[in-house]
């Protein structure tokens, strides 16, 4: 097997420009052709100083990193958050993973475009592993250096057209009767809870892997979790879909309940979303016999606990908690109404998931067992 070797120089400290306000002594490997097209050695000590101090920063949080403008992250989808906590630490303290300037890409008049590689070595092994390689922009404004995701720079040549409240931004084509139907389905959601339809953002993309890389990923795992998918940023109203539609019903409805209501459980915001709007295209009544095969081959699993586990999934990479909550949702709506629904979405304080499912339909986690099991004998 071929040794994989990677090339590093050092940047010495006499290099450094004293004026240079923006410094940092965090590791970074540096490949060898990293600045193949920035050939101007004080121009690469600034951004290798950038980026040291980007990455230095990064895992206390955004609000008082140097390196991120204040406004940027009130518009911003979410930047850099895969890369929160990115070196994985091992029980002895060390990182495991080591960031690697891969290149340096000049974008336009002090504009960047950056490859960076989070690398390790697997210790019984001995073999490379790769946990990510990201894009990044950075901008030079006033003499400082600023990051910023690269959804702007991959998206800079694809389409973009409002339908209704909804702005759709693609890379192909727009079926438009499918976007309508989208708009119609934001409308009539938002007045079933008698609020104001959203204003939407809206990328499309053929799947999740394209949907990452448009995130700025050249890889990360997340990448091939599942066929289709999508993400949903509730505080700016974006909708990044990865499954090839205009139509994400899923997602929009977690823009809704992250408006409407605070403090809401995960298991219950991700069931209602999936009662409306299915997951990966499929609809609850195909979802509920993934759920009901799932049981019957594992009949002694502990069916209270699946309600709140974020690992299990069935055929298609859809969560089974998603499906086990989306029949408790469709439950209470059937029987209980929208009030039901709102009230599921409003745990008091010190509630956990089966106190709340207890206050609403009186089903706590002793009895969760055989309720799952009626309801998922009707199909």
């Amino acid at each position: 097997m071929k040794k994989i070797i990677i090339s590093i120089f050092i940047i010495f400290g006499f290099f450094v420009n004293k004026s240079y306000s923006q410094r940092s002594d965090s590791t970074l490997t540096i490949g060898e052709l990293a600045f193949n097209l920035i050939p101007d050695t004080a121009n690469q000590v600034e951004l290798t100083n950038a980026i040291k101090g980007f990455l230095k920063a990064k895992n206390r949080g955004l609000v008082d990193n140097s390196y991120v403008k204040e406004e940027y992250l009130k518009e911003s989808i979410q930047p850099f958050i895969w890369l929160r906590d990115a070196e994985g630490k091992l029980p002895n303290g060390s990182n495991f993973y080591t960031p690697t300037l891969l290149t340096v890409l000049p974008n336009q008049s002090n504009k960047y475009i950056i490859k960076l590689a989070y690398l390790g070595v697997f210790p019984p092994t001995k073999l490379p592993e790769i946990k990510l390689i990201a894009s990044l922009e950075i901008r030079k404004i006033n003499n400082k250096y600023y990051f910023y995701d690269a959804v702007e720079y991959n998206t800079r040549f694809w389409n973009v057209k409002k339908v209704g409240n909804i702005k759709y931004i693609y890379s192909n084509k727009l079926d438009m009767a499918k976007a309508k139907e989208m708009d119609k389905f934001n409308t009539s959601f938002a007045e079933k809870f008698n609020t104001e339809p959203l204003q939407i953002i809206y990328y499309k993309c053929d799947d999740p892997e394209q949907m990452f890389k448009m995130l700025g990923f050249d890889y990360i795992e997340n990448m091939y979790y599942s066929l289709s998918g999508g993400l949903a940023y509730p505080w700016v109203n974006t909708l990044v879909a990865g499954n090839n539609s205009e139509l994400y019903e899923h997602e929009a409805v977690h823009f809704y309940i992250s408006a409407l209501f605070n403090n809401v459980n995960r298991s219950i915001s991700e069931g209602y979303a999936t009662y409306i709007g299915g997951s990966g295209g499929v609809k609850i009544s195909r979802l509920a016999v993934f759920a009901k095969e799932y049981l019957n081959k594992n009949p002694n699993a502990d069916i209270s606990a699946l309600a709140t586990d974020f690992n299990i999934r069935v055929n298609g990479g859809t969560p089974l908690f998603y499906i086990l909550n989306a029949l408790v949702c469709k439950d209470v709506d059937e029987k209980i109404g929208i009030e039901g629904i709102k009230r599921l979405h409003s745990p008091e304080p010190g509630d956990d998931y089966f106190a709340t499912l207890k206050r609403v339909n009186g089903i706590g986690k002793e009895e969760f067992p055989a309720y799952i099991k009626g309801l998922l004998a009707k199909y």
